[in-house]
């Protein structure tokens, strides 16, 4: 495939302004621990109540990393993916 580094260059920046907002407002381990809750929650949300408009979305080690590194933008980034690609 060849948007994968596309992808990957995206999440990185995801990461890196993540990290940027959380050390500006010294809040570090607590920020990073509230977007990696709420990630995982974002996953499990659309696992659950994705049978409703269509979508599944697999609960593996890589989306569940994803969820819990990137939090919510992750779960969409992951959506977005799917559905460019068309994978399931």
């Amino acid at each position: 495939m060849g948007a994968e580094p596309l992808v990957i260059l995206f999440a990185a920046l995801c990461v890196c302004v993540l990290l940027c907002v959380c050390i500006r407002n010294h809040c570090l381990i607590k920020g990073l621990l509230a977007s990696a809750v709420q990630g995982v929650s974002a996953l499990y949300a659309v696992r659950l109540l994705g049978f409703a408009i269509g979508i599944s979305l697999p609960v593996n080690f890589y989306t569940l990393g994803t969820g819990l590194v990137l939090g919510s933008p992750g779960v969409a980034l992951i959506l977005a993916v799917q559905t460019i690609f068309h994978l399931r």
